[in-house]
């Protein structure tokens, strides 16, 4: 697979997010890339702590459920980091190439 391609970018993105599953024929990349939302990682303890804070606000305001605003804010603080993400594997590819100095 190109290195270039989205579906390759992708596969990094969601090799470090741990949400693929790798008991069955893992690709090669995962023995590179590492979960960096495994236990004890610095983002599985940030999202734990995002998420304690998520249900404290719920349960401030009343909310059994989750509540619709701060759904909107987690779902958009994510998107916002896969896209940067892919542009700094973007940038990463750049500056690499021979011909950048």
């Amino acid at each position: 697979m190109e290195r270039t391609t989205e579906e390759f970018k992708m596969l990094i993105f969601d090799l470090m997010n741990g949400s693929l599953d790798l008991t069955n024929n893992p690709p090669e990349e995962s023995g590179y890339v590492a979960d960096e939302y495994a236990e004890g990682k610095t983002c599985q303890q940030a999202y734990s702590k995002i998420l304690d804070a998520y249900w404290h606000i719920c349960e401030r305001l009343g909310v059994g459920e989750e509540d619709k605003d701060l759904e909107v804010i987690t779902d958009n603080f994510n998107l916002i980091t896969k896209c940067l993400c892919m542009k700094m594997y973007d940038y990463c590819y750049f500056f690499t190439q021979p011909s950048i100095k």
